[in-house]
């Protein structure tokens, strides 16, 4: 959350004429987040923690490419579209990807311990 508050309250320009749009992004980019956070409060934490894992990845990626290194005139509109791709690939894909994960390790830890 504190990398999309950065990008809404630091980084924006527009001023307060863009306040509800402002405050729409952050909600938006806040969803996937709270999908993973709801998948660790029911106990799924592997899936919930790889997905958070991987969209905060995913949003790094996304900051770095519109405000450091930008490619061209249209590279904000990353900023809209990326939290569409952390809630269908991105972040399924980091959540499956730590479950398989924990999956794998913790047997060769439960053989270890027997």
């Amino acid at each position: 959350m504190a990398l999309h508050l950065y990008t809404v309250f630091v980084k924006a320009d527009g001023g307060m004429g863009v306040g509800a749009f402002l405050i729409g992004l952050f909600l938006w980019s806040c969803a996937p987040y709270a999908i993973a956070a709801v998948l660790a409060w029911r106990r799924l934490t592997p899936w919930g923690l790889g997905a958070a894992a991987a969209c905060l990845a995913g949003d790094v990626f996304m900051h770095y490419s519109v405000f450091v290194a930008p490619k061209g005139s249209t590279a904000a509109i990353g900023l809209l579209v990326m939290p569409f791709w952390n809630l269908v690939a991105i972040g399924p894909a980091g959540a499956l990807l730590f479950w398989l994960a924990h999956r794998i390790f913790g047997r060769q830890r439960g053989a270890e311990a027997d």
